[in-house]
């Protein structure tokens, strides 16, 4: 089976490994073909990790009637990310389950990066090792999409950080410039500007470089 046959049967969730149980616990749907696009828009496993985790997430906070807590995204930061403090995490973990949500059965959901590397292998038949040609286009809506992320996820802290004693400031604006340096020629460029101008002057493989 080639990985676009995978594609095209994906989402009957009729495997038994970990994604699977959950896609039919929680009332995904077609999740498989979500996964399969977002790998072949160049997609991470560690990203799609994210994908399947908030999913779950979204679906389980939809169900409890709990949306009202945050958007998916910064609920799951605070779960699972490096920002929060012990105090903070403490604190949600709290309010989610005074909203009707199981916590430590929706962490015990959650997935890891290999656990989607083995879903696409075993399940889906399809090659996660294998590199296929990312356009240009293609490059800078994954880099926009992890910039607005990365923006998002300050903003929201520094919010929150608003409401601590000795901190102040006004209306914030982020900005996250993300820079590519070559170790090789030493060109360096914001990451936009270097895949628009197609990278830098190293020699290709082809050309004989080392």
């Amino acid at each position: 089976m080639t990985d676009s046959d995978a594609a095209d049967g994906a989402g009957d969730a009729g495997c038994s490994c970990k994604i699977g149980r959950n896609v039919r616990r929680y009332g995904l749907g077609a999740f498989d073909r979500t996964l399969t696009d977002r790998r072949r828009d160049g997609a991470s496993l560690r990203d799609l990790e994210t994908v399947v985790n908030e999913a779950i997430l979204r679906a389980a906070l939809r169900e409890a009637d709990a949306d009202v807590i945050g958007d998916v995204s910064s609920v799951y930061e605070g779960l699972t990310g490096d920002a929060a403090s012990a105090g903070e995490r403490a604190e949600l973990r709290d309010r989610l389950a005074r909203a009707g949500v199981d916590v430590d059965a929706l962490e015990e959901d959650f997935v890891s990066y290999q656990t989607v590397r083995t879903h696409f292998r075993e399940c889906l038949d399809y090659d996660t090792d294998r590199r296929t040609p990312l356009s240009v286009e293609d490059a800078r809506g994954t880099v926009e999409w992890a910039r607005s992320r990365s923006e998002g996820i300050v903003e929201r802290t520094l919010d929150r950080l608003a409401d601590t004693d000795g901190f102040t400031a006004g209306d914030l604006t982020t900005a996250h410039v993300v820079r590519v340096t070559c170790e090789d020629c030493g060109a360096t460029a914001p990451v936009d500007e270097f895949v628009d101008r197609g990278g830098c002057d190293c020699p290709t493989a082809e050309g004989g470089g080392s």
